[in-house]
């Protein structure tokens, strides 16, 4: 059946061929590795960003922890405003009314507030203070980002 010298390749161990070298590697892996880099320093300059551009926000949340009196309870909420209405706007807003128009506090802290403005004795007490200060806090952290 088979001829002389024919020989019956060995099949349970074939011959493999050799291992693919890791080094150098392909240029298209090259390409990938500079756009992958490329696009994680796109997205930490955007974070980056994104993290300097809300330092107010956390030095506004910074000094809601220091104690107030009713005039500077308003500068700040005046600053915060001026971080998302144009100038203009707020600068208008002459009375302490108009403008706590545009904070999301309670009726009686918005009332005290005006009531106090410029007035000697311009301090809230220790529970109207908390409850200003947990509810511009919320507020604070409801406005949309710059």
């Amino acid at each position: 059946m088979l001829e002389k010298g024919f020989s019956v390749p060995d099949l349970i161990n074939p011959a493999l061929p050799q291992s693919i070298s890791w080094l150098p590697l392909p240029p298209g892996w090259f390409v990938s590795g500079g756009l992958l880099l490329i696009a994680l320093l796109i997205f930490l300059l955007f974070r980056l960003a994104r993290w300097r551009r809300n330092l107010w926000r956390r030095e506004a949340l910074a000094a809601l922890q220091q104690p107030h009196t009713v005039d500077s309870w308003l500068e700040l909420i005046k600053r915060i405003l001026l971080m998302h209405q144009p100038r203009t706007l707020v600068s208008h807003t002459l009375s302490p009314e108009q403008l706590l128009q545009q904070v999301e506090i309670d009726n009686d802290l918005r009332q005290q507030l005006s009531d106090k403005y410029c007035r000697p004795y311009n301090q809230l007490d220790a529970s109207q203070a908390a409850r200003l200060q947990t509810q511009l806090k919320n507020w604070l952290e409801k406005l949309p980002y710059v």
